[in-house]
C-alpha cells in the first residue's frame, strides 16, 4: 500500500467507522425485534391454545345442555309452547326477530315493503325490527289490512286491523312458523313428531294476493 492509499484510507476511515456503527446499531433493534415477535408469538400460541380449549369447552357444553334438554324438556307440540320456547331464547339468538320475519316470508311467499309501496317509500319499514315486520305480513296473510285513499291522489294507505288469532288457519300457521324457526336454530330434536291433522299446510298457496297501496308521487 502507498502513502497515497494511506492517506485515503485515513480519510475515508471516521466514514466507514459511522457506517459500520449505523450497522451494528441497525442489527442490534433488528436483533430486539425478532426477540420481541418471538415473545408475542409465543403469547399468541398460548393465547390460541387457551382460546381452543375454551372453545371446546362451550361445545362440549352446549351437547351437554342439549342432552339435558331433550331429557327433561317435554316435545314441543302446541304453538303456545314453541312460541314460549322460542321467547326465552329469542333475547340471545333472534333478538331483533329477523329470524322469525325471514321464515314467515319464506313460508308466505309474502314481501312486506313490495305489499305497501306507499308506507316503504316513506321510509316506514328501514328501521322496523324483525317482529314488527312480521305484524304487518300477518295482517297481510289473513287480509287483516283497511285501505285509504289519500285525499286528492289515486294512492292509497294501509291502516292495519287485530288479526283474529283465535282461528284454526292463524293456529296452523304459527305452529308451522315458530317449528320452523326452531328447526333453523338448532332445535329440531326438541319437536315433536307428532302433527295434528291439516295442522301443516304449504302457506305460500293460502297466501292472498295482497292489494297494493301505489307510490308516492
Amino acid at each position: 500500500m502507498g502513502l497515497k492509499d494511506i492517506i485515503r484510507a485515513i480519510r475515508e476511515y471516521p466514514a466507514a467507522r459511522a457506517e459500520l456503527e449505523t450497522a451494528r446499531s441497525e442489527l442490534w433493534q433488528a436483533q430486539q425485534a425478532l426477540e420481541q415477535s418471538e415473545q408475542e408469538q409465543g403469547s399468541l400460541r398460548l393465547t390460541l391454545e387457551e382460546q381452543k380449549d375454551y372453545t371446546k369447552f362451550l361445545s362440549s357444553k352446549a351437547e351437554a345442555l342439549q342432552d339435558a334438554l331433550e331429557e327433561f324438556c317435554p316435545r314441543l307440540s302446541t304453538p303456545d309452547e314453541l312460541k314460549r320456547f322460542y321467547d326465552a331464547i329469542s333475547p340471545g339468538m333472534d333478538p331483533s326477530g329477523f329470524t322469525l320475519y325471514r321464515m314467515a316470508k319464506e313460508l308466505t311467499g309474502i314481501d312486506v315493503p313490495s305489499c305497501f309501496p306507499y308506507e316503504d317509500n316513506r321510509g316506514l319499514f328501514e328501521e322496523m325490527s324483525g317482529h314488527s315486520l312480521l305484524d304487518w305480513l300477518t295482517a297481510v296473510h289473513f287480509q287483516a289490512v283497511d285501505w285509504d285513499i289519500i285525499p286528492g291522489s289515486t294512492y292509497e294507505s294501509a291502516t292495519l286491523r287485530e288479526v283474529d288469532t283465535s282461528t284454526s288457519e292463524y293456529q296452523a300457521f304459527e305452529k308451522q312458523l315458530y317449528a320452523k324457526v326452531l328447526e333453523r336454530m338448532g332445535f329440531q330434536s326438541l319437536l315433536s313428531p307428532e302433527q295434528e291433522a291439516g295442522a301443516i299446510t304449504e302457506l305460500k298457496q293460502h297466501s292472498p294476493q295482497p292489494k297494493r297501496g301505489g307510490e308516492t308521487r
